[in-house]
């Protein structure tokens, strides 16, 4: 079972939202939910969790996560959006399944007309509200015709929650967790009860004893003892382990391995008798002598991915390798806890190991966006923003670009950098970004350049920041370096043009009298940048010219044109495609400048 569709109308701080969640053949994209604080994620993930809830609780009526006949998201009139008269919800699965609430503001008998029915679906909601009643609030899974699906879906997938507020207390917290032991898990036997937990707070005791639960298994029912002909017909006998546990277990140590960036001699442990706790070893060391030891980071990883390989084995489906798991997992602030290399590193390789499960996760992390794209490619997940829902690429996340200036200034970010100057065979142009690649690749084809570009290679500096830290750790170097390395800064930089040997600081030539006075956009006309604020009003942001007292004295305060952030790659996509020779004839002073300090052949830029 996997989302296709959610849809929310006046919810809290989101208007109109739509996403269609992308699924390609049995493999659903990860799909990530951006935004700032208060931008309604958490929200838009309570309708996603509502609905599943509800289904499992079809399900399993005797274990219920929440009280019988109650829900698990609050239904209230003050999350209507303020000035609106009601809200609107709809999640739709697969297999033709679906969840459906709308609430009023005041009684239905009170409205002649309901404004801003914007959608089928909620005109058809609309209609099934009572009279005299403020809400409805539906999901098809309550019909007994649907109880076998339902059923059948649940004993083939995992279905998982992890609500922002999770928390495992630490050993050093909690003295019983530090000799915590291991218990065997009953399995219910009960129709319609199921020890499977979809709301997940701290799982790392369900972990434990579930792991314990598994190696018991494999090392009973599945040891197999083989021969094997040595020198001098010896024969030695060695033991051998096949079956569901065996593989359950060698899964569950790939995820380890993975989380702690370990490698393939880290293996389970589990005390004898008296002391029944679970370690990690590397050889023969305890790197962690009590799964209660791990940090908050590590414990969160473990706790979500063995979770989910816990969940699908309880299902009692067979299943061989992490790509047979198949299911839904809705986690808010997967980030939570994690350093920035678990961010940008481990999460996205975690999630690359269930190709089958579908994750719905909310994020602050830049990073961890960062990294989903180096794993997946930028079209092997989906990224929205939230509240309006809109897809965007992973540049375009607003806080992207602070965090990759901190992120490039790491020594990580300086290797690669480095290693990739060393191994080009021909001069070097470091620029801020990657739209000013761009730029300056479709106004070499413009301009006729291209010859010049091919005795070039070009890199993103990840900001004028971190090309000054760059300049200064070359010049520092002992020994001369061999390649011409082109440091070119945007027409805001304050420094000085410099050389040092091969070395070379540049500014692009400003435009005076231009109403953007920071980045490479300085080199469009105004006539050309009108043209991109016609087309898509939102490309840039205007701040008027207007009188200003400062220390005591008033002050004109020219007009300012800036390239919204969110919108900066939209915006030079837009221009690369639709842009003329006039539109980048400014460029020309880039070649020339390129020519000029690199000694190459005048002839390829005239």
């Amino acid at each position: 079972m996997y989302i296709k569709r959610v849809q929310i109308i006046n919810y809290g701080p989101i208007d109109h939202l739509e996403i269609d969640f992308p699924l390609e053949n049995d493999f659903p994209k990860p799909v990530l939910i951006v935004g700032e604080n208060g931008s309604g994620k958490s929200l838009l993930l309570s309708h996603i969790v509502n609905g599943l809830n509800l289904c499992k609780d079809t399900v399993y009526p005797n274990t219920p996560e929440v009280e019988t006949n109650k829900v698990y998201k609050l239904r209230s009139s003050s999350y209507i959006k303020t000035g609106r008269e009601f809200y609107f919800a709809k999640l739709d699965f697969e297999d033709n399944l679906f969840f459906e609430e709308m609430r009023l503001a005041r009684p239905k008998q009170e409205y002649s007309v309901l404004p801003e029915l914007i959608s089928e679906e909620a005109e058809n909601t609309w209609t099934k509200i009572q009279s005299g009643g403020i809400e409805h609030i539906y999901t098809n899974s309550y019909r007994q015709s649907e109880r076998k699906k339902i059923e059948s879906i649940f004993s083939k997938n995992c279905v998982l929650y992890f609500p922002s507020n999770r928390f495992e207390e630490p050993a050093w917290l909690n003295r019983e967790n530090l000799t915590a032991k291991a218990k065997y898990m009953g399995e219910s036997a009960v129709k319609g009860s199921t020890i499977r937990k979809f709301i997940n707070y701290s799982p790392l005791w369900d972990n434990q004893n579930w792991l314990f639960d598994v190696h018991y298994d494999m090392r009973v029912f599945e040891l197999q003892v083989q021969s094997r002909q040595f020198a001098e017909n010896q024969e030695r006998l060695y033991p051998v382990f096949s079956g569901k546990a065996t593989n359950v277990c060698e899964i569950a140590l790939q995820i380890v391995r993975c989380a702690m960036k370990g490698n393939e001699n880290i293996r389970f442990a589990i005390g004898e008798r008296r002391n029944r706790i679970l370690s990690i070893m590397e050889d023969d060391k305890a790197i962690v002598p009590n799964i209660f030891h791990l940090s908050s980071g590590e414990t969160s990883l473990l706790n979500l991915f063995l979770s989910i390989l816990r969940d699908f084995e309880q299902a009692g489906t067979n299943f061989t390798h992490a790509w047979d798991i198949r299911g839904i997992v809705v986690v808010d602030e997967i980030d939570l806890h994690l350093h920035a290399v678990h961010q940008y590193e481990i999460l996205p390789k975690l999630i690359q190991m269930f190709p089958r499960v579908q994750f719905v996760v909310t994020t602050h992390s830049p990073l961890f966006v960062l990294g989903m794209k180096k794993i997946f490619g930028e079209d092997g997940f989906a990224l929205y923003l939230a509240p309006q829902g809109d897809k965007i690429s992973p540049e375009d996340f607003g806080e992207f670009g602070n965090a990759y200036e901190i992120f490039a200034t790491t020594k990580r970010y300086s290797d690669d950098l480095t290693d990739a100057i060393d191994n080009a065979q021909q001069p070097v142009v470091i620029v801020e970004g990657t739209t000013d690649i761009k730029y300056i690749r479709n106004a070499a084809k413009l301009l006729n350049k291209s010859e010049l570009l091919d005795k070039l290679s070009l890199f993103d500096g990840g900001g004028s920041g971190r090309m000054n830290k760059f300049w200064t750790s070359i010049c520092k170097l002992p020994e001369p370096i061999s390649q011409k390395i082109l440091l070119l800064f945007d027409c805001d930089y304050t420094g000085d043009d410099n050389c040092k040997g091969n070395l070379f600081k540049r500014r692009i030539p400003t435009q005076n009298d231009h109403p953007i006075k920071k980045g490479i956009e300085n080199l469009f006309n105004l006539e050309t940048l009108k043209n991109a604020k016609s087309h898509k009003q939102s490309f840039i942001d205007i701040e008027y010219a207007h009188e200003a007292e400062i220390r005591g004295k008033k002050k004109m305060i020219p007009e300012k044109w800036t390239v919204n952030p969110d919108e900066k790659s939209n915006f030079c996509d837009w221009l690369c495609e639709n842009g003329t020779v006039d539109d980048f004839q400014h460029f020309r002073e880039i070649f020339s400048l390129l020519v000029e300090a690199l000694s190459l052949p005048v002839g390829v830029a005239e």
